[in-house]
């Protein structure tokens, strides 16, 4: 037979659920015809024992039939025509459950409704604990996201894991309202805000809080990123007084946000990667230092240490 024929079947019979060797054995089975396990592990290249067990669980799933000949037992690959016949109705009782699902969503959402009355708190600690709740707000319904962050530190936490989790968001057309104290990466991102259906407003570093708070639908995740454990609140009251209070929060941080542009601008506009976005978003023309935020006033008692300037970055 054509390599490239057994090869296509080989593929075929994996898609099915088939290990490696299984297809092997289930190929070659169907090559020789009915034979003991001795032929078919020979012609299969692959030992007795093995073998055996291989064409038992084939058995077991209807893959391999059994016939006693000469007081020995013989395996004989099920006819094709039956395993596809096997499969429709598979595909049947499938149809029949979507079905049945499907007409009893309604049921469903209305229980979903009712328990949202109540509070659902849930604790979660260590990676994988933070990154189900990024992958949880890909699922969100609002299509807005408002979030309190640390970037390195979350950066640190998850590496290598946001270049992707921000191309799924922009592809679920999920938009972030963020709040981020001032650094090199949150400035990075704040640039590329377009590109990730974004709006960011930087706040000064002295009040970096260590957190990863996100607010989306009826939940609120927050997140110690220095003792990388949280907790994800889901109750509807709650989330929407979070809103309100994010949302204050956010046109106080307008005018901190236009001063540290301003300032982190300055800073980076001879570095590569930065001047070259800055020049492409048309952020280095437009403004001069006499129609820049005046930032006479930064030292100011708004910090925790009033005998201290804030540190914007």
């Amino acid at each position: 037979m054509d390599f490239m024929v057994l090869h296509s079947i080989l593929e075929i019979t994996k898609r099915l659920g088939l290990s490696s060797n299984e297809a092997n054995v289930y190929i070659n089975l169907l090559k020789l015809g009915p034979n003991p396990v001795s032929t078919v592990a020979k012609n299969a290249g692959v030992n007795r024992s093995n073998c055996y067990g291989i064409l038992e669980k084939l058995f077991g799933n209807g893959y391999v039939q059994k016939v006693r000949k000469n007081g020995l037992i013989y395996y004989r690959a099920t006819p094709i025509n039956s395993l596809l016949n096997k499969l429709k109705d598979q595909r049947s009782e499938l149809d029949e459950k979507i079905n049945k699902f499907s007409s009893a969503v309604q049921m469903f959402e209305q229980v979903s409704k009712e328990s949202k009355r109540k509070a659902n708190v849930v604790f979660y600690e260590g990676v994988d604990g933070v990154k189900n709740i990024m992958e949880d707000t890909l699922n969100m319904k609002s299509k807005l996201m408002r979030a309190y962050a640390s970037m390195g530190e979350l950066e640190a936490l998850l590496p290598n894991y946001f270049l992707n989790y921000y191309r799924r968001r922009v592809f679920r057309q999920i938009h972030v309202k963020a709040i981020y104290p001032a650094d090199e990466l949150s400035f990075r991102n704040k640039l590329h805000d377009e590109d990730e259906l974004r709006k960011t407003r930087l706040i000064p570093k002295d009040f970096d809080f260590h957190l990863d708070v996100l607010i989306y639908d009826h939940k609120i995740a927050i997140t110690s990123l220095t003792e990388k454990f949280g907790v994800l609140i889901e109750n509807a009251e709650m989330a929407e007084a979070h809103r309100k209070i994010f949302d204050f929060i956010w046109e106080g941080a307008k005018q901190y946000d236009e001063m540290v542009m301003e300032m982190m601008k300055q800073q980076y506009m001879t570095h590569p990667e930065f001047a070259e976005i800055m020049r492409r978003k048309n952020l280095l023309t437009g403004k001069n230092s006499e129609h820049s935020p005046s930032t006479k006033n930064l030292n100011t008692n708004t910090s925790t240490n009033t005998n201290s300037p804030i540190n914007f970055f």
